[in-house]
């Protein structure tokens, strides 16, 4: 189970990286690229930031994810997953583009769901 810590974290970590990317994508996409949807810089920032945003948003998840996860294994599981790290790379990557909007998600319901239970335990 999770705390609330590690879940803020996790969110924190990912919209800062995201947003991040996002400034960095649009930027580089719009002046770095040749012209796209007619000469409109704004949907061209949009879109190459939504990319860049995404994609390094998610590899940082599914690392997250990973870590959270490898820690509870064996040692003899950790050696195999560093013996075939490219497989074991590419499920990270895999993990974190299909698990990071559907984990962040769930993840921002959690937490809302915890503050509110606060709300209700100070008010009582």
């Amino acid at each position: 189970m999770l705390t609330v810590k590690s879940r803020e974290e996790y969110f924190f970590a990912t919209t800062g990286v995201f947003i991040s990317a996002f400034i960095i994508y649009g930027i580089l996409g719009t002046f770095m690229q040749e012209e796209l949807f007619n000469n409109n810089n704004f949907l061209q920032l949009l879109l190459f930031g939504s990319i860049g945003g995404y994609g390094f948003s998610s590899i940082l998840s599914g690392i997250i994810l990973f870590a959270r996860y490898i820690v509870k294994k064996s040692t003899l599981f950790k050696t195999v997953c560093g013996i075939l790290f490219p497989i074991t790379f590419a499920v990270v990557v895999y993990v974190g583009i299909f698990g990071f909007l559907p984990y962040g998600i769930y993840n921002v319901v959690i937490l809302l769901k915890d503050k509110m239970k606060q709300k209700e335990n100070e008010e009582k």
